[in-house]
């Protein structure tokens, strides 16, 4: 017992204190998942509520696409949460949480099981780009990043991917065609924000929310008058995404200084056909 009361006094146990004390702060310091395992994480588990909704009974399937809307939202911020601003929180989470609820309202469409499947792989991969696209946004505000152009790119592309399938669940709901406007111009605004904000990741500004919802009222009066016109929802769906594929990529062009004649023609010589493609395809026979 002697000899133990003396190791205790002894300089040898004050260093094994201190060197116990600094593993142990270490462990607490490092975090359980790196911010990509958490983004893994994420994907895998939404796609995995995705594959499950062809379980869930039908007249439980809204609240189960709204729980899973808010899950992707949560799981969102989890995987972001380091340097994650309150205004970051609002702006970049935008279509992570509406490319959940576009390819869950969307994928009861589908009927076959291989078809859903495939569907909730492609999510998977999809969210998990996104989610990566959006990290790139939440640190670049600190310092300049390499992968910002590419991460805008995946922005655009995932938001127009987004609308399209909103769109095509917004008229599968044979609504009133004053209600079709309505749902496309809601919908289509906080999209059209959070690309336009992502080219100064300032503050919302008058100027960004002037140009949202002048391209969200263009897209909701097109979504209006298509619910006269004798086209399929498929049709209305690809026609509304090709206009705002044209407004959203000049005004992003136009904020950003660079719009010229070649611009507004290369957008335009994308979605031009897709216009003839719905005229030819117009039936006024009935």
């Amino acid at each position: 017992m002697l000899w133990l009361l003396r190791f205790v006094m002894s300089s040898r146990w004050q260093q094994l204190e201190k060197y116990m004390a600094q593993k142990l702060n270490s462990i607490n310091s490092k975090p359980f998942f790196s911010k990509r395992e958490k983004i893994i994480v994420t994907a895998v588990i939404l796609s995995l509520g995705l594959f499950g909704t062809q379980f869930v009974p039908f007249y439980l399937r809204y609240h189960y696409i709204a729980g899973l809307t808010v899950l992707a939202y949560l799981l969102s911020v989890w995987s972001l949460w380091e340097g994650l601003s309150k205004l970051k929180a609002i702006i970049l989470l935008i279509l992570p949480t509406f490319l959940t609820l576009s390819v869950s309202g969307y994928y009861f469409l589908l009927l076959s099981t291989w078809s859903r499947i495939l569907a909730a792989l492609i999510f998977g991969l999809s969210f998990y780009t996104l989610l990566l696209s959006q990290n790139i946004f939440n640190i670049s505000a600190i310092r300049t990043i390499p992968l910002y152009r590419v991460s805008s790119t995946v922005i655009f592309v995932l938001t127009i991917v987004t609308t399209s399938l909103l769109f095509n669940v917004v008229y599968s709901l044979d609504l009133l065609f004053l209600w079709n406007g309505l749902m496309v111009f809601l919908l289509s605004f906080p999209l059209t924000l959070q690309v336009l904000w992502t080219i100064d990741m300032a503050g919302v500004s008058g100027r960004l929310l002037m140009y949202s919802a002048i391209i969200s009222l263009i897209i909701g009066e097109v979504g209006l008058a298509l619910s006269f016109w004798p086209i399929s929802k498929a049709m209305i769906s690809l026609v509304l995404t090709a206009t705002l594929y044209i407004t959203l990529g000049i005004s992003l062009e136009a904020l950003k200084d660079r719009l010229n004649r070649e611009v507004v023609v290369g957008f335009l010589k994308w979605a031009i056909p897709i216009f003839l493609i719905a005229y030819i395809t117009t039936s006024w026979a009935g």
